[in-house]
């Protein structure tokens, strides 16, 4: 081996490490989180409870049972918070590997297994075409939870819709290929596109949609680790376009 592949081998061997203490640092610190953040609020859950039986015994004034109750709820979606944070915290790149993935069979699974829970709502899917497949260097893992994601998420905003529309499209380009998914929901202010992707931003108030404002920033989260960028457009009650482009790699020749 040459001076230079050994200084090169070497390089790469000091980055996998350091790489590594980055993940055992992180997954140490959610650790932490998980522990010390949850223990509190789990008291705060558990004593307000209480609080409030003590409360409605004596027959207090009624707006107390009010905002034990609010202080209740804030502390359970705090709680939820933690979890959601936590688990933003662990999408990390998995082992890439090259694989041809048939597109459409797996979106049928993943559209089918919402289907069954949707209590007769009508949905108008489209789908990409039988026999669709790309050659990624991906992880599936990674892959199937962006598209639980985004497929969520296009339900969450499609519900008031009737019939709502959500249609997924695959067009491949020279070494990369995009995965768009399009609904005919609420849409949002075009003005605040920047802000989607961020940790807990939500355009919509929590009594129109349910969510802390995750799904987004985890999917750009996976993406980066499939090697990919992702984008949305839309506006307010025309729905909206999530794009996904992620790197192909040429199919092996047998």
């Amino acid at each position: 081996m040459s001076d230079d592949a050994a200084s090169h081998q070497a390089e790469l061997a000091q980055l996998r490490l350091a790489l590594q203490q980055r993940s055992d640092e992180q997954q140490a610190f959610l650790r932490v989180v998980s522990h010390d953040l949850r223990s509190p609020v789990r008291h705060i859950v558990a004593y307000g409870q209480l609080v409030r039986e003590l409360v409605q015994e004596s027959n207090a004034d009624p707006a107390a049972l009010q905002y034990l109750d609010t202080m209740a709820q804030s502390a359970r979606q705090l709680g939820q918070m933690i979890d959601g944070l936590i688990s933003l915290g662990r999408i990390e790149p998995g082992r890439l590997q090259p694989q041809t993935l048939p597109l459409q069979p797996l979106l049928q699974d993943l559209v089918a297994a919402r289907q069954a829970g949707l209590d007769g709502r009508q949905i108008e899917w489209q789908l990409p075409a039988e026999g669709a497949t790309v050659w990624l260097h991906t992880d599936l893992g990674l892959l199937r939870d962006l598209l639980n994601h985004l497929l969520d998420n296009a339900l969450k905003f499609s519900r008031r819709q009737a019939p709502a529309h959500i249609a997924i499209g695959l067009q491949a380009r020279e070494g990369e290929v995009e995965l768009s998914l399009r609904d005919n929901g609420a849409g949002f202010n075009a003005d605040y596109t920047d802000q989607l992707f961020g940790v807990f931003k939500r355009l919509h108030s929590s009594s129109e949609f349910e969510g802390l404002g995750l799904g987004l920033a985890a999917s750009r989260r996976i993406v980066e680790c499939l090697g990919g960028r992702i984008a949305i457009e839309g506006a307010t009650g025309q729905g909206c376009r999530v794009s996904v482009v992620l790197p192909t790699v040429p199919e092996p020749r047998l």
